[in-house]
């Protein structure tokens, strides 16, 4: 399970970022997809990436990503979504038939801007097909911004893919996107600031303290409470100036989400923890990495020498990558 949220700097400056949260451990790391790369597809297809990009990846059988940063901006997250995705399974001539984890090369590979994800997406299928990590299909959903700060999620209805507009720039997990917006309406009382005191009969009533405007706001790990919690702080927290105070400021809101081991165990036994968190600057193509065991923030800029490299770049972010020592 995971959180993700968007953000918009007073310069003007765009960002996507996420938790990655989860049992299996992933060992994922930087790596920077040049263009032209060509890469094969599960039902065994290649295909050449227009555009190069960087983002927390694996190779597997091929790169699986669970997130990036292209080099018009275009930044994108993929979140489990069970109980909810669906898929075909089977392919479809005339489209470009993709597993869900194969979704996120094609967006991030072939696409500028939302805009044209909007015009490109119909002929796009998702089929059913494993990653081997996990021997399993996993059910996701993709949450997406641009240089814009536009920002969408695409979740899967009936097997097929349906864009939805994100007026909140959040997005977590299960149920459906529109659930949580319309959950939102039960925390219309949450407010930064204290309630007054009230009179019952000759008796008055007062906060016991500081905060009192926040009393209801939820504090679990589900899906439900996460996304509330981040709304929240999302839009209250003091807006950042700059790209450099964006990235400290969204890490700030993401320590509300960032789940540490031990607190949270899945029904088999595994901790459920945050793997990693990444925060994309979609406006100057700069990828953010801050994995679980430090505090450090690892940085890797999509630069002309990634992009045209003939062969993917992997950084091993204990001693390759720019390190930026900023408060957690």
């Amino acid at each position: 399970m995971c959180t993700s949220l968007t953000y918009e700097a007073k310069n003007h400056t765009f960002f996507l970022a996420r938790t990655m949260d989860f049992g299996v451990k992933l060992e994922g790391r930087p790596v920077a997809i040049p263009r032209n790369y060509v890469w094969e597809r599960q039902n065994g297809k290649e295909i050449k990436t227009r555009y190069g990009f960087v983002g927390t990846g694996r190779k597997l059988d091929g790169y699986f990503f669970a997130d990036g940063v292209n080099e018009f901006g275009l930044s994108v997250a993929e979140l489990y979504h069970p109980n909810e995705a669906t898929h075909h399974d089977s392919k479809k001539p005339g489209k470009l038939n993709l597993a869900p984890h194969e979704f996120i090369m094609w967006v991030m590979g072939e696409n500028k801007s939302i805009a044209e994800i909007k015009e490109n997406i119909g002929g796009v299928r998702l089929i059913n097909k494993k990653v081997s990590l996990l021997d399993d299909v996993p059910p996701l959903h993709y949450i997406i911004t641009d240089s814009t700060g536009e920002s969408i999620v695409i979740e899967t209805e009936d097997k097929e893919l349906v864009i939805k507009e994100n007026p909140v720039g959040v997005m977590t997990n299960s149920p459906k996107f529109e659930w949580h917006l319309t959950n939102l309406n039960n925390f219309l009382s949450l407010k930064p600031t204290n309630v007054k005191n009230r009179q019952v009969g000759e008796l008055t009533l007062h906060p016991f303290g500081q905060g009192s405007g926040t009393f209801g706001l939820p504090g679990g790990f589900t899906s439900p409470e996460r996304f509330v919690r981040t709304v929240y702080m999302k839009h209250l927290i003091k807006q950042a100036a700059d790209s450099t105070e964006a990235v400290n400021t969204i890490l700030k809101i993401l320590n509300g989400v960032t789940i540490p081991k031990g607190v949270n165990i899945k029904d088999d036994g595994l901790d459920d923890y945050t793997q990693y968190r990444a925060v994309m600057d979609a406006s100057n193509k700069i990828y953010y990495f801050n994995p679980y065991d430090t505090n450090s923030i690892f940085a890797v800029k999509l630069t002309e020498e990634l992009l045209n490299a003939v062969e993917p770049t992997e950084f091993l972010f204990e001693e390759e990558l720019q390190i930026q020592f900023m408060n957690c």
